[in-house]
């Protein structure tokens, strides 16, 4: 019996712009797996042929051998097979692989190199991807439909006829089979990882390997990008081709004349990855370290801190969040704080002290940082949003302070929640059966306490809840064009009109006809406008889901998020793009509970109103 070799042991790089890099032996499959390490300088690594290997860790049990310059180094069983499909029968492999090439027992080095991962996978020759074992035995089907979907797909008379084939009433008569491999392989688990996103997301090719099958990460890209139009096909196969989509040279600056202008924003790609996975927490943050959108000073002093002391999950996003106010100037719409989201929310100090008390002050996130780690619904402080609720003028920027814990932020407090709804569900706009109450019916009689569907006593309700802008937003995803330029351009009257044609078709599916006022009735078959109601459902769907419709004690409507409740308190705080609700605890202290939309309240309205000494400025301390 051969004597066990001696454990592998890390030198320190000495290089402080080195990294290591693997050259993996040639072997047969039976082999065993074996390589060396050798220095490399990021500084030449445009010049240098390499490639780097993308793969989900699996389990961290690290109990597979792997001969390390002649010493043994445990791997993972995920990454046993990976290395083993990519490994050449007849000549060595220069590749780089964070388990292998990162000393992972060595926080600090961990840190350290986590700077280099955006430009190993930048300026590689091209980047290697091994999705996993081929269980099913599904992956030569899967990419051989691909490829066939590529071919049909960019041909002109291929792509009019499969769109014959596949409208919504033929789906029916398609095979469920033809598409279970495809099914399949969007949801690998390897499309959800965190740190696929910037391992894949560079314009460096790349070849996907699912077993013994192998194919162009290109070609799967542009046949889900030719799918997109298909919402039913998706839809009725489960084809997630949006995983495939967000991940796409997400690490490439986009052009600004576009929608993608919001990816300019740290914040923004944080908030955007959110339905994404990450064995460690903190990696949601550090693994956009390299992202184009570290601009400002303070966001490109970041570093990734893995120390179990300094580096706890609340310093990490805390430090994130205080970096990205400090770094965000004029223009930046608060979105630090719109991209709060809590699924609950302490109720009272009393409450919240018990919460604080419970979870120890080393382990609390403070209400006004953003937890990565939820997702209630989309920002509406987004970088291209057109509103203004804070003005054009003097109180564009933020003023704040940061002690400790506590964010002391000015602004100004406009109103007190009295009304408020449970959070709309999806789909709360779709339709109804006959019979059955609208949601805008059960939200103008609880809410906004009016008896009736009409403009009579209610007229001004009527306009406040039809002029919701931010509940229309699909025909601006689909034009090449900023998003503030398509709301600009659609007057007051064609959103109302566009709402008042859903509210006259759903009640008369509901068979209540009547109830709608003549006038909106009117309005709702007007010129251009009859046919959009499915248009103001959708757009209002996707702007409600997660969130609640609320009245104030003055009369103004919000639009507010899931953990709103009686009592909060509506204010506009300097520098934001929208309102902001608060939740008082005691004297000057408040919980951030999140941003909000409030008729009347987004084009610097405040702003004038303190100018007229009828609001004064006050400082709110944020816990």
């Amino acid at each position: 019996m051969e004597p066990k070799p001696e454990p592998y042991q890390y030198h320190p790089i000495q290089k402080p712009t080195a990294v290591r890099m693997l050259t993996l032996s040639a072997g047969l499959p039976t082999d065993p797996l074996s390589g060396s390490l050798t220095e490399f300088d990021m500084d030449n690594a445009a010049d240098e042929a390499y490639e780097p290997l993308s793969y989900v860790w699996g389990l961290p049990n690290f109990d597979r051998p792997f001969l390390c310059d002649g010493k043994e180094l445990a791997i993972t069983a995920s990454l046993d097979q990976g290395l083993r499909r990519i490994r050449r029968s007849d000549k060595d492999r220069c590749v780089w692989v964070d388990q292998i090439c990162i000393n992972q027992k060595d926080m600090a080095e961990r840190g350290s190199q986590v700077q280099f991962m955006n430009a190993i996978y930048k300026h590689a020759t091209s980047v290697l991807v091994w999705l996993g074992p081929d269980t099913e035995q599904v992956a030569d089907a899967a990419f051989s439909f691909i490829r066939s979907l590529s071919k049909t797909l960019n041909d002109a008379d291929g792509y009019a006829q499969f769109k014959a084939d596949h409208t919504s009433e033929m789906l029916t008569q398609r095979r469920e089979e033809d598409w279970a491999s495809v099914k399949a392989l969007t949801q690998l688990e390897w499309f959800e990882r965190v740190w696929i996103i910037q391992e894949i997301g560079t314009r460096a090719p790349a070849t996907l390997f699912w077993g013994d099958a192998s194919m162009s990460w290109h070609t799967l890209y542009r046949v889900c990008d030719k799918l997109t139009e298909f919402h039913h096909l998706r839809r009725h196969f489960d084809i997630e081709t949006s995983k495939v989509k967000f991940v796409f040279q997400r690490f490439v600056p986009p052009d600004v004349a576009t929608r993608h202008a919001n990816r300019l924003s740290f914040i923004y790609e944080l908030h955007r990855a959110r339905h994404v996975k990450a064995t460690d927490e903190r990696d949601r943050v550090f693994a956009f370290l390299g992202h184009y959108s570290v601009t400002s000073k303070k966001l490109c002093e970041l570093r990734a801190n893995y120390d179990r002391k300094t580096g706890t999950l609340p310093n990490v996003y805390t430090d994130a969040a205080v970096r990205a106010l400090s770094g965000g100037g004029a223009g930046s719409g608060l979105i630090t704080l719109a991209a709060v989201q809590h699924l609950e929310l302490a109720s009272s100090l009393a409450d919240w002290h018990e919460r604080r008390d419970k979870s120890g002050d080393r382990d609390y996130m403070p209400s006004w940082v953003p937890d990565w780690r939820t997702y209630t619904s989309h920002i509406l402080s987004e970088p291209t949003s057109p509103h203004r609720a804070c003005g054009a003028g003097t109180f564009s920027k933020p003023s704040f302070e940061v002690d400790g814990k506590s964010l002391c932020i000015k602004g100004v407090a406009i109103d007190v929640i009295i009304e408020a709804s449970a959070a709309l569900k999806p789909k709360a706009f779709h339709r109804v059966e006959p019979g059955e109450q609208t949601v805008i019916e059960q939200l103008w009689r609880t809410v906004c306490g009016y008896g009736g569907v009409d403009s009579s006593g209610g007229g001004n309700g009527g306009g406040h809840l039809f002029s919701l802008r931010p509940l229309y937003q699909p025909s601006a995803l689909d034009k090449q064009e900023s998003r503030e330029k398509f709301f600009r351009s659609i007057p007051d009257s064609q959103w109302l009109a566009q709402g008042a044609a859903y509210l006259t078709q759903t009640m008369a599916a509901a068979g209540d006809g009547e109830a709608v006022a003549p006038e909106l009735r009117s309005l709702a078959t007007s010129e251009g406008v009859l046919g959009l109601d499915a248009e103001w459902s959708r757009s209002a769907n996707g702007a409600s889901s997660g969130r609640v419709f609320a009245r104030t004690a003055k009369g103004y409507f919000v639009l507010g998020p899931q953990v709103l409740a009686k009592g909060d308190r509506i204010c506009v705080l300097w520098g934001g793009k929208m309102c902001f609700c608060l939740r008082p605890l005691d004297q000057g202290r408040f919980l951030l509970v999140g941003e909000c939309y409030v008729h009347g309240l987004m084009n610097g309205e405040a702003v004038r109103l303190l100018e007229k000494k009828e609001l004064q400025e006050k400082e709110f301390v944020l816990v």
